[in-house]
């Protein structure tokens, strides 16, 4: 069989223009979004919903309790919290697709201070970035309940990144 060099040219750019497609949508960005509604009660036993954040910043983390990279970044999260403690404009949320129990005894090992909500699989998923959900996933919402940073899979500090976004909407 013979090929023309038109063929090659062809099937190189479908294969590049098919890489791009699945690059772009691991990629995805929700910034400037709104964030879906949701009406939840927490682990705590406190009801919340997605209407209770207004007016403030939230850090939101959705994360699993064998997910190495979350476990890694509690501490620094753990700090955020600690740091704005004393301010009711600013909101911390962690979302497990896992059940009360598992999350129990993982908060037991690793305590995590943000307000969390379990079973919460559907809500997750319609904030999941790309095609597939990886974690953790962190966002970060402003008074209007806009996303204004999301990131998955981070392996760097997040600290300063994320205080740096909770300040902007505090201004």
């Amino acid at each position: 069989m013979c090929y023309t060099i038109e063929f090659f040219i062809m099937k190189r750019t479908l294969g590049l223009a098919l890489l791009i497609t699945a690059l772009m949508a691991c990629t995805s960005n929700k910034n400037g979004k709104l964030l879906p509604k949701f009406s939840y009660t927490t682990l705590e036993g406190k009801a919340i919903s997605s209407d209770d954040l207004k007016g403030g910043a939230t850090v939101i983390c959705v994360w699993a309790t064998w997910c190495g990279d979350c476990i890694r970044e509690i501490p620094e999260l753990n700090d955020l919290v600690d740091k704005y403690a004393d301010n009711d404009k600013v909101h911390f949320l962690a979302f497990s697709d896992e059940d009360e129990s598992t999350v129990k005894k993982s908060l037991n090992r690793f305590p995590f201070n943000f307000e969390h909500i379990v079973d919460s699989k559907e809500y997750s998923d319609k904030l999941k970035s790309g095609l597939t959900k990886h974690f953790p996933q962190v966002l970060v919402i402003d008074e209007d309940l806009n996303i204004v940073f999301d990131v998955t899979e981070n392996k760097e500090k997040i600290y300063s990144l994320l205080d740096g976004h909770i300040q902007e909407i505090l201004k």
